[in-house]
């Protein structure tokens, strides 16, 4: 059996140029959704609350990770994002860039966030724009992990930098739910109700657990999602 050929350099850089231009397409797609959506803020004084935390840690589900870009407005501390260096992960990374956010590369947040190669990387470089007032996003989860089970390593980076965690979902009253991905993620669609909720915050100090931390945070989730899903589907 011959072993595959490795791609070649223009193949890998038309690969890079193709994720390129979906993530600026999509981009696009999430500008017009904002700019033709109706929001409704969930708390209605939902940026004069959590500003003052800043700099913070915003998490959704994986299903949700277009709600934060919905979220940051002009007067916020800068927000980096983390991104999988996967092709999937690198669409995303296209879009976040092509809407003015910073991305990291990165393995995930995960437990090995701490303890392994890849991912080690990327939690030191979360830490440090922590450390320079930046705010971070990522997911609570870690793809593909099904179950929308907290990753500890959120948790972890919550610990160690002593930033809260503030989660965000977001729902339209048109949209579709792609049940066959993992994650079941949300496109929402232009000309929409939108409802954006931001929960917490989460403190994880020396009064909780890391487990009791992650079963909070996943509650939170769970009912901030839950909410902009009943919002955005209320008849008035």
């Amino acid at each position: 059996m011959t072993e595959a050929a490795a791609p070649s350099p223009t193949a890998k850089a038309e690969f890079l140029w193709s994720r390129r231009l979906a993530g600026q397409l999509l981009a696009l797609y999430v500008r017009l959704v904002k700019a033709t959506a109706k929001i409704v803020y969930v708390p209605e004084d939902m940026h004069e609350r959590y500003l003052p935390l800043e700099p913070s840690i915003y998490v959704s589900w994986h299903a949700n990770v277009l709600a934060v870009p919905l979220f940051i407005k002009p007067g916020m501390a800068e927000v980096v994002g983390l991104a999988s260096p996967h092709p999937d992960g690198q669409i995303a990374a296209a879009c976040i860039n092509a809407l003015g956010i910073r991305t990291i590369l990165g393995t995930g947040a995960n437990e090995k966030a701490t303890h392994g190669m890849g991912g080690m990387a990327a939690f030191r470089s979360l830490m440090r724009e922590l450390k320079a007032g930046n705010s971070v996003f990522l997911t609570a989860e870690v793809p593909p992990t099904r179950g929308r089970q907290v990753s500890k390593g959120v948790i972890a980076l919550a610990r160690m930098s002593g930033r809260p965690i503030v989660g965000i979902a977001a729902a339209s009253s048109r949209r579709t739910i792609i049940e066959k991905l993992w994650d079941k993620m949300q496109i929402n669609h232009p000309f929409s109700r939108l409802a954006l909720v931001a929960v917490g915050p989460v403190m994880v100090d020396k009064s909780v657990t890391d487990d009791e931390a992650a079963d909070k945070l996943k509650r939170l989730l769970d009912d901030a999602y839950a909410e902009a899903l009943r919002l955005a589907d209320a008849k008035s």
